[in-house]
């Protein structure tokens, strides 16, 4: 009877080896250290928010559309360049003016410190101070990214710079 179930045991630790194509008894393996998210997803992050910034300061601020615009058109085509970079797919449904709108008025009668400031200066100043840091995360990954993504590192820093000069 032992010896049924030493073979039982033996024969089963074959087959394992068997599916996994090694020749010895599988062993288990500890958990491999949890994979760090990649660096470039911040600054994604940051770009995706700026644009939402700056939907939404347009609708509340008309007078600032004109001015917003054009960078808002510059940090859309950085988030594709991101989202290239991390081989991610376009998102299925994007945010639209109108939802931008209904969460910045929502986040007002709310009290959020999420809503698009009464005064125009204080949205422009709240944007620019979104701007500098997201430049801030892209300065900073500058040293430690690989010769692959400096350029688009560099850039995104570079652009961060200019748009919180615009805004000033």
């Amino acid at each position: 009877m032992r010896f049924a179930a030493g073979a039982g045991i033996i024969g089963g630790s074959g087959l394992l080896s068997a599916c996994t194509g090694s020749p010895g008894p599988v062993t288990p393996t500890s958990a491999s250290a949890p994979v760090e998210p990649d660096p470039l997803l911040a600054v994604l992050d940051e770009r995706v928010g700026l644009i939402g910034q700056y939907d939404a300061a347009g609708l509340r601020h008309p007078e600032l559309h004109p001015r917003l615009l054009p960078l808002r058109m510059q940090t859309k085509e950085q988030v594709v360049a991101l989202r290239l970079a991390l081989a991610l797919p376009e998102p299925t449904v994007e945010p639209t003016a109108s939802a931008a709108a209904e969460s910045s008025t929502t986040a007002g009668t709310s009290g959020s410190s999420s809503a698009v400031p009464v005064d125009p200066a204080v949205s422009l100043e709240a944007i620019r101070l979104a701007v500098q840091a997201s430049g801030g995360t892209a300065a900073a990954l500058c040293e430690t990214t690989s010769a692959e993504r400096a350029p688009l590192v560099g850039s995104l820093a570079a652009a961060a710079a200019c748009h919180e000069l615009l805004l000033r």
